[in-house]
Order: C-alpha cells, then sequence, then structure tokens
C-alpha cells in the first residue's frame, strides 16, 4: 500500500515519480518550499473592488471573447455540474458561470476577485497553468490540498501576441463528473478566442489564413497571417508559423519572401473571397481564403504598382536560387541578434545587395552607410570613419567631422573591401567592436555608437600574415559568415534577366538560342557584367529582339578583350602589373589597391619586392 504523498512530502520535501506526473510533482514541492502545509487549509485571497474594476477594464476584449465561448462551453457539457472560469494571467478570476452544487463559501471562493494562484490555493488547475503556461487537468487528489480533493479541473492558456498568456479556462466540476474529453474542449475554446483576438489586432491589416488541406479552412486548424499595406509581414498566428517551419518571420519580412506567388498575383486571385492554391518558398503547398473582405480591398488599393518590383527596388535582389535564399535566412538571423556579418563573394555578384537587404528588414531607423576601403586615402582613413575634432590636423576641415560610424548611428555601417583596410585602422576597428565604442581623431572621451556592421570583400582572406589582415579581426567580423554565388553557379538567371530588363522599363525578347548562350557563359564579371551586356543588346536591338548571334558577337567581343588583358595576368607577372599600376597611379596606393582589387599591405610588400630586385 503506497504510503500517503502528503506525508512523503512533509518528511522528505519532495515526491516520488510513481505517485504524479512531472508537472504536478514540480508544483507540490512548489508549495510545499513557499511554506504551504500539505495537511493544512487554502489560504484564499481576493484582490479589491477597485483593482478589480481595473482588471476587467484593461481585460476588457478577451473577457468580452471568453464569455462567448465559456456559454458555448457550458452548454456543451452542460447536465455534468461544472463551473466555467475566466481568469487572468496570474489566476485572477475575472468571470464564471456556476452550474455544480455548492456552498456558499466555496461558491463565493470561485466567483471574480478571488486568487488561484499556487501560493494562495497550492496545486491547482488555475494555478499550475499560471505557473506553467500550458494545458493541464488537476484529478481529485493531485490538488494540494484536501479541500480540494473532491474536484476535478481542467485549464487551459489563451495565448497572445508573441505567444504571452493573457487568460485562462478553467473548467471545473466534482471528480465523479470527470470527463475525458473536457481539455480538449478548453483548449478549443481558447484557440477561438486567440483567433478572435487575432482579428480584432489587424482590423486595419489584410489578415488571410492558409492550410494545407482545402477543408481545413475555416477551422480551428487553419492559421491565420496578417500583412500591412504594403505587404510586410505584421503578426503570424502560432498555427501559421508550425506551418511555415524553415522559414524566419521576422519583422519586415514580405509577402514575396514568405511564398513564390507575388502579392499583388495573390490579391487578384482572391477577388471575391475566392480560395486558392499558393506555395511557399519551402515547397510546401496550402489552400488560402481572405478573412477580412474590406481590409483585404483596402490593402488591394495602397499596395505598389508591382509589390515585387517594389521590394527589390528596395534591395534591388533576385532570390530565386537556394543559395541565395540560404545566405539570406543566415543574414536575417544574424541581424535579429545583432551580430556582426561577412558577406564573401567574387566582384559584382551584388554584396553590396545583400547588406542593403540586411538593413532592410533589420528594423532599424538610421541611415544605411556604405563605406569602400579601397576608395579612402590611408592617411585619412581614420579620421574618415571616427571622425576628428577641430584642429585635429592640418588641413582638417572647421568644426570637425562626425565620421561613417557616427553617421550609421542606429543604422548599419557597411565596410566594403576590407582587406585594403590599413593595418593601424584595423587595431581601432577591433577595439570598437569590443566596446561598441569610437573616439574621434583629437578627441578624449570615448562616443557610444549604436550599429549593425556588415563587411564584404572579394579576396580569399583566412587572417594569415600574406593577407596582411589580422586573424583576430577576422574573427570578430565574420561572426556569421555568408556566400554568395557567383552568376556561373547560379539557377536563375532567366529571373535575374527579367530582373534587369523590368528595370530598363522597355522590353528586350530574347530568342532561346540567345538564352541558351547567356546560360552557357561563364560571367567573370557575374550581374555587373550581365547588366552592361544587356543594356548594350537594348541599345544595338532596336526592334527589341535579341537573336542567337547577337549575344554570339557580344561574348565574343569580350572574350578578345579578356585574353589581351590576361596576357599580363598576376600569376606569372604579379610584381610587374603592380610596379607598372604603381607608375600610373603616380604613387598612389589606395588607386593601386582598388585598380588590382588586392590590399593595400600586399602592395606595399610587393614594391618592397620590387626594390630589393631592381
Amino acid at each position: 500500500m503506497k504510503e500517503n504523498p502528503r506525508a512523503l512530502l512533509a518528511r522528505n520535501g519532495s515526491v516520488p515519480r510513481e505517485y504524479f506526473n512531472g508537472e504536478i510533482r514540480t508544483s507540490w514541492e512548489r508549495c510545499f518550499h513557499i511554506g504551504l502545509d500539505p495537511f493544512g487549509s487554502p489560504n484564499p485571497a481576493r484582490i479589491g473592488d477597485l483593482e478589480l474594476k481595473t482588471l476587467k477594464e484593461k481585460n476588457d476584449l478577451v473577457k468580452r471573447l471568453a464569455r462567448i465561448e465559456m456559454e458555448n462551453l457550458h452548454r456543451q457539457i452542460a447536465g455534468s455540474n461544472f463551473t466555467i472560469i475566466f481568469a487572468n494571467d496570474e489566476g485572477i478570476i475575472l468571470d464564471s458561470i456556476v452550474d455544480f452544487s455548492t456552498t456558499r463559501q466555496d461558491e463565493r471562493r470561485i466567483s471574480p476577485g478571488y486568487i488561484w494562484s499556487e501560493e494562495n490555493n497550492g496545486t491547482n488547475a488555475l494555478g499550475l497553468v499560471a505557473a506553467i503556461r500550458k494545458p493541464i487537468i488537476v484529478h481529485g487528489d493531485e490538488h494540494y490540498f484536501m479541500a480540494h480533493a473532491g474536484l476535478t479541473c481542467a485549464a487551459a492558456p489563451i495565448y497572445g501576441l508573441d505567444g504571452e498568456t493573457v487568460g485562462i479556462i478553467d473548467a471545473t466540476s466534482d471528480c465523479r463528473s470527470r470527463q475525458r474529453h473536457t481539455l480538449a474542449l478548453v483548449e478549443m475554446s481558447c484557440v477561438t478566442i486567440e483567433k478572435g483576438l487575432f482579428r480584432a489586432r489587424h482590423k486595419n491589416h489584410f489578415v488571410f489564413e492558409i492550410h494545407n488541406r482545402r477543408e481545413f479552412l475555416g477551422t480551428l486548424q487553419s492559421a491565420m497571417i496578417a500583412l500591412d499595406g504594403n505587404g510586410f509581414l505584421v503578426e503570424a498566428s502560432r498555427q501559421a508559423r508550425f506551418f511555415l517551419q524553415g522559414i524566419s518571420l521576422t519583422a519586415r519580412i514580405h509577402f514575396d519572401e514568405i511564398f513564390k506567388t507575388s502579392l499583388k498575383e495573390f490579391l487578384g486571385q482572391l477577388q471575391g473571397g475566392r480560395t486558392i492554391n499558393i506555395t511557399d518558398r519551402e515547397g510546401s503547398s496550402f489552400a488560402a481564403r481572405p478573412c477580412n473582405h474590406f481590409a483585404r480591398k483596402e490593402a488591394v488599393r495602397r499596395v505598389p504598382e508591382r509589390v515585387s518590383d517594389h521590394l527589390r527596388e528596395e534591395v534591388k535582389m533576385v532570390w530565386e536560387d537556394p543559395a541565395v535564399r540560404s545566405a539570406m535566412h543566415l543574414v536575417k538571423g544574424a541581424v535579429e541578434l545583432k551580430v556582426p556579418v561577412l558577406i564573401r563573394g567574387e566582384t559584382g555578384t551584388g554584396k553590396e545587395l545583400m547588406a542593403r537587404y540586411a538593413h532592410s528588414i533589420s528594423g532599424r531607423n538610421g541611415n544605411f552607410v556604405p563605406v569602400n576601403c579601397a576608395a579612402l586615402p590611408e592617411n585619412l582613413f581614420e579620421s574618415e570613419l571616427f571622425g576628428y575634432r577641430d584642429g585635429a590636423f592640418s588641413g582638417s576641415s572647421k568644426g570637425g567631422s562626425s565620421g561613417l560610424v557616427t553617421q550609421a548611428r542606429g543604422g548599419t555601417l557597411f565596410l566594403d573591401e576590407i582587406g585594403a583596410m590599413p593595418l593601424q585602422v584595423q587595431v581601432k576597428l577591433l577595439r570598437f567592436l569590443d566596446r561598441m565604442e569610437i573616439r574621434p581623431v583629437g578627441g578624449t572621451q570615448e562616443i557610444k555608437v549604436d550599429i549593425q556592421l556588415i563587411s564584404a570583400t572579394n579576396a580569399e582572406l583566412t587572417g594569415d600574415e600574406s593577407d596582411g589582415f589580422r586573424k583576430d579581426l577576422l574573427y570578430r567580423l565574420n561572426t556569421m559568415e555568408v556566400r554568395i554565388p557567383p552568376l556561373r553557379e547560379r539557377s536563375d538567371l532567366q529571373t535575374i534577366v527579367d530582373s534587369v530588363v523590368k528595370g530598363f522599363g522597355k522590353e528586350l525578347i530574347l530568342e532561346p538560342g540567345a538564352m541558351a548562350l547567356l546560360e552557357a557563359y561563364s560571367w567573370p564579371g557575374n550581374i555587373r557584367e550581365l547588366k552592361g551586356l544587356l543594356t548594350r543588346l537594348l541599345i544595338s536591338c532596336p526592334d527589341r529582339k535579341v537573336l542567337t548571334e547577337d549575344i554570339q558577337k557580344l561574348l565574343s567581343a569580350q572574350d578578345t578583350q579578356r585574353v589581351s588583358e590576361q596576357s599580363k595576368n598576376l600569376a606569372d607577372h604579379e610584381r610587374e602589373i603592380i610596379l607598372a599600376a604603381y607608375e600610373r597611379h603616380q604613387g598612389n596606393i589606395s588607386a593601386v589597391s582598388r585598380d588590382l582589387g588586392i590590399s593595400r599591405n600586399k602592395v606595399y610588400k610587393k614594391l618592397k619586392e620590387g626594390r630589393h630586385t631592381g
């Protein structure tokens, strides 16, 4: 015969696992350790009338929605001696419907204002849900106090924005009326309330629902998504986040980034409240239909003529390729955590566009400040980046300068071609990343600056001595490292071509053979080279029709020019080329670095070798 669990608790401070499930057992132990006597009685407590009035006003909407569900739930289980209770997230009763026979004292304790937290009433369903934020049944002797051992309580939380608990529904009966399906009915009532709250929060937004089975639209199992007038996500319900696993549903993500269908096409197909099929970016298919017709019409009116083009105009990206989408997901995760991002990729792949995309979805209100590290004069690099005080050096502007880092305060600083950054500036950048504080040249005080740092390089920086780039700084910059694939490796060339041509505002039709040649070409200059070629085609083909021979002619000319350039390549004549560039740019190290796409330190090293061998 098992020993009384209350005696075990009083003697050992714990209850063996075989007595209760984990949540009930843990609750008993919590109650014991806050000083509740398991052989004692509940300590009923009630808030004052003024506080109760304030709580009811604060929870007015959820209370009104809950009342409807409480009455529905009461009808479903009528005659079963149940009392239905609505409480706030702390277990304070705000409304109740009493059905089973009780003493006047018991009935009073389940009236509005009474507190059913664990601290007052021990282990009970209301108090336990307030503590663990999950549905639970507490039956008979599972209650901490013997005074409640004749009851069975099933309770579940009502979830609001971002998953916080905004209320609790409880169905309580005597033990003889225990029904296994009660908790499921309570949970269904909570989901119905949650959907009502979702609609109320987004009465001025476009709301639509999705499910992977059409017949489940309009049921409690469907998911809801709210968009603003420009097609950006405002909120996704819990079920929507479950359905769209693998897609980062962050603030400022656009409909076109979630689904393969453009928003304009989606809204057009929904006219008249029709149900349509859509596919998300991970390949999952759903049935979809609008939930609020008025807001949907408003959204159609307010959405730009081409929503996907509007978004891409902001960040100028095409993201059909899986590798690019993967890089975008990584970047989103990084900016959510506010960690530095390093973007690697060949020249012309769109590294700055990825950085602008990161800024656009970061939610930051500050500016996007791009800095080409190869273009800054070395002797002014530090002052341009961190600013300077009045009179800090000869030739400085009167009044000083705030610097590029300060200009990016509250926004994003994009350091392109970081391999060209001088060593002494690398040291100061590393110190800045450690403390997020800068000291302008000639200044004496540190200035706190909040920025999202994104850097980029087309060089194979490893942090080795030959790079001329500090390894410790590289480790800080590449907290999240992403790579943009070269155009020759991408699977969305056709989409990129279409996007570039649309940007011209003029039609350009490529015959299949012409497109095949573009797909077979290696594109050493990547998207930048593609844009140049399409521009020349637009000019050279007045009828806007591009034939195979048109492509052959242009590609042949580009290859001839490239062969001529490669007759002097860095692999065979590196030093000679650097020396020639040095003379051509009249000793301007930054210009040589920018021209040849190598770091300043490498230029110095080769010039030094030239002097020794000359």
